[in-house]
């Protein structure tokens, strides 16, 4: 089975049309730096310190 170009564009749309957006932003932040397990970040006052064996820094 092969599709056209106006098959696939109009697929595509149908599928956008429909698209909801369930993400939200709740907190935005920088990383500065990252090496040797240890990474410096600025702007997360929540995160936690030892998150996935990461030590974090806060800048």
């Amino acid at each position: 089975m092969t599709l056209s170009a106006l098959e696939i564009s109009k697929a595509l749309q149908d599928k956008i049309k429909g698209f909801e957006s369930k993400a939200k932003l709740s907190q935005v932040g920088e990383v500065l730096s990252v090496g040797d397990g240890i990474a410096t970040i600025f702007g997360l006052s929540t995160v936690k310190k030892q998150a996935s064996g990461l030590s974090l820094i806060m800048a």
